[in-house]
């Protein structure tokens, strides 16, 4: 679809008078709206739920169902709630009315109507339909804001907290694997110390695209704080966690990072911790274990990968030599 497609205010006249149909058809043309028609309930249901729209006028008595029932029906459905409804009956009866509005029917006009009334109420209804959008689409992009690291554009901690706890419960609740592991930038504070903070911010901004790159679309990647980064990561076991995090690894030291300042080569640290071999209570403890994962690969020389794997022994991969 074009940009000029999107633009474009579709309107969905849904009759089964044809001559009307073509009527409000053409003068909705005229003034430059995109129009679509439909003869009964189903094709309405056909081109109102598979293609895009903005606004349907519905004849009250269809010859396959109440044009109520199909207001009703388009209202229930999440998606369509801010599409404008304009009902078009022959009679003009209040209780008929106040029944349409109920439904949720957002304007009422009577046959026989006169079509530039009815493309006078389109303009109007044209006006809330771009409103709401408006306001939609601001509402969640403070939303998006809210939920992500204005440095790095990853999510942010409380998102990441906010997500470990519902995917814990469900892990436990259907008995799926979940991993979880932290990323640590080895010698960070060199990097502020050398090159200054905004190299350093440089640093974090392409290290959390690699990360973006690399993780599935089931994965969830947050900036945990500073220079640590966390990776939740849903219906994974602990080998298959460990193998991605040893991905992550290469893929931060594989190819240095390019600065305004300089060239930088950047290693990271990763601890992993995972349900799959050991029962954790809390979404504290899965945290709590791969904290001390990345504590173990930060003192046993950085630039590795451990995990936590209880009553077993302790296994390091990649040591810097």
């Amino acid at each position: 679809m074009t940009e000029s497609e999107e633009q474009l205010f579709r309107v969905v006249v849904v009759d089964d008078d044809r001559a009307i149909r073509k009527l409000v058809k053409l003068f909705l043309q005229r003034q430059g709206y995109e129009t679509a028609e439909c003869a009964n309930g189903a094709e309405a249901r056909e081109e109102l739920w598979h293609r895009r729209w903005d606004l349907a006028i519905l004849d009250r008595r269809l010859p396959d169902i109440d044009g109520l029932q199909l207001c009703r029906e388009i209202k229930g459905e999440y998606e369509f709630r801010n599409r404008y409804v304009i009902v078009l009956t022959g009679e003009d009866d209040h209780e008929d009315k106040l029944e349409g509005f109920e439904l949720g029917a957002d304007d009422y006009v009577t046959k026989p109507f006169q079509p530039a009334e009815l493309v006078a109420r389109i303009r109007a209804a044209r006006r809330i339909v771009d409103l709401q959008k408006e306001l939609l689409e601001k509402n969640e992009k403070l939303a998006r804001l809210s939920i992500t690291d204005g440095l790095t554009q990853l999510y942010n901690h409380r998102h990441l907290q906010e997500s470990l706890a519902r995917e814990f419960e469900e892990a436990r609740r259907y008995e799926r694997p979940l991993s979880f592991a932290l990323i640590d930038l080895d010698y960070f504070k060199k990097v502020n110390d050398t090159f200054g903070h905004a190299a350093g911010d440089e640093v974090l901004k392409e290290v959390a695209a690699r990360f973006s790159d690399s993780v599935r679309t089931s994965d969830l990647v947050a900036r945990y704080g500073g220079e640590e980064f966390a990776v939740l990561m849903p219906q994974t076991t602990l080998d298959d966690a460990i193998q991605f995090a040893e991905k992550i690894r290469n893929v931060v030291e594989e190819a240095p990072i390019q600065t305004d300042e300089a060239e930088i080569r950047v290693t990271v640290s990763i601890g992993v911790a995972s349900n799959s071999l050991t029962d954790f209570d809390s979404t504290l403890e899965l945290v709590d274990s791969a904290d001390k994962a990345l504590y173990r690969a930060k003192e046993n020389g950085r630039n590795q990968v451990q995990w936590e794997r209880r009553a077993e022994p302790r296994r390091t991969t990649h040591p810097v030599s």
